[in-house]
C-alpha cells in the first residue's frame, strides 16, 4: 500500500465516523429536549410507543441535518421534522389501512378508542388543526413560533386554530348537553 492509498483510507474512515463534537451536541439536545419532544409526539400520535419511535427518528434526522439546524434553530427544526415524519407515517398507515380494509370482515373494529372524551375530540381533529392545537396549548408556542415551526404563514396558523377550536367546541358542547 502506498502513501496516497493510506491517506485516502484514513480520510474515508474519518467521513464514516461521527465527530465527537456532533455527538456531544446531539447528547446535549437529547438531554434538554427529549421529554418535551416526547410529549409533543404523544400528542400527535396518541400512542406512547409510536411517540417514542417518532422522537428517536427525529434525533436521527437531527444528527444528519446538523448544518440546517444551525440556520433554523434546534426547537423549530425538531418540531418541523417531527410533524413531517408524522405526516409521512400517517400517509403510509392510511394506505396500509385502506389495503387491509379490503381484506377485513365488515364491522371489524381496528382497535380500542381513547377513554377520555376530550382526548377523542382532539384526535378527531384533522392533522393540521391537531398539530396547531398541540403546539399552541401543549408546547405553549405563539402563533409566529408555530408558523416558523411548520413553515407556514401566521394567517394559516390562525385559520387552523379557529377551525380547531370551533370543532372542539361543537364536539365537546354536544357531549356536555347529552
Amino acid at each position: 500500500m502506498n502513501a496516497s492509498t493510506a491517506t485516502l483510507r484514513e480520510s474515508a474512515i474519518g467521513i464514516l465516523e461521527p465527530s465527537r463534537s456532533r455527538l456531544d451536541r446531539l447528547g446535549e439536545w437529547f438531554a434538554a429536549e427529549y421529554e418535551p419532544l416526547l410529549r409533543f409526539a404523544y400528542f400527535l400520535t396518541g400512542n406512547a410507543a409510536a411517540a417514542e419511535d417518532l422522537v428517536q427518528d427525529v434525533f436521527v434526522k437531527l444528527y444528519r441535518a446538523d448544518r440546517h439546524i444551525e440556520a433554523m434553530g434546534f426547537r423549530a427544526y425538531a418540531r418541523r421534522t417531527m410533524v413531517n415524519l408524522h405526516r409521512s407515517r400517517f400517509r403510509r398507515a392510511d394506505a396500509e389501512r385502506r389495503a387491509l380494509a379490503t381484506l377485513r370482515e365488515p364491522g371489524h373494529d381496528p382497535g380500542p378508542e381513547p377513554a377520555d372524551h376530550v382526548w377523542r375530540s382532539i384526535l378527531a381533529l384533522p392533522k393540521g388543526q391537531r398539530v396547531c392545537v398541540a403546539l399552541r396549548f401543549y408546547e405553549d408556542l405563539s402563533e409566529q413560533q408555530i408558523a416558523d415551526a411548520l413553515g407556514v404563514s401566521t394567517g394559516t396558523v390562525k385559520k387552523q386554530m379557529h377551525r380547531a377550536m370551533t370543532n372542539l367546541r361543537e364536539a365537546l358542547g354536544e357531549r356536555s348537553e347529552s
